[in-house]
């Protein structure tokens, strides 16, 4: 039986919610500059936003990247 994340839909597949991850974190990360917070005055939302768009820009770009090469042996 063939792997599934060998084919191209499965590429396609990885690569579409990867960009919209990226979009994500561009959104999360604007929202954050547009605070204008003081570093010492950073509430949970401060932080929420930074490790929301942290997290997003992180795998969005894995996925966006490698797409199906994301599963290859090292």
């Amino acid at each position: 039986m063939a792997s599934w994340h060998r084919s191209w839909k499965a590429d396609i597949g990885l690569r579409i919610p990867g960009l919209i991850l990226c979009g994500l974190a561009y959104l999360a990360l604007t929202c954050l500059i547009a605070m204008q917070v003081a570093p010492r005055t950073a509430g949970a939302l401060a932080y929420a936003l930074a490790t929301v768009g942290f997290f997003c820009a992180s795998t969005g770009t894995a996925l966006a990247m490698l797409g199906k090469h994301l599963f290859d042996e090292v």
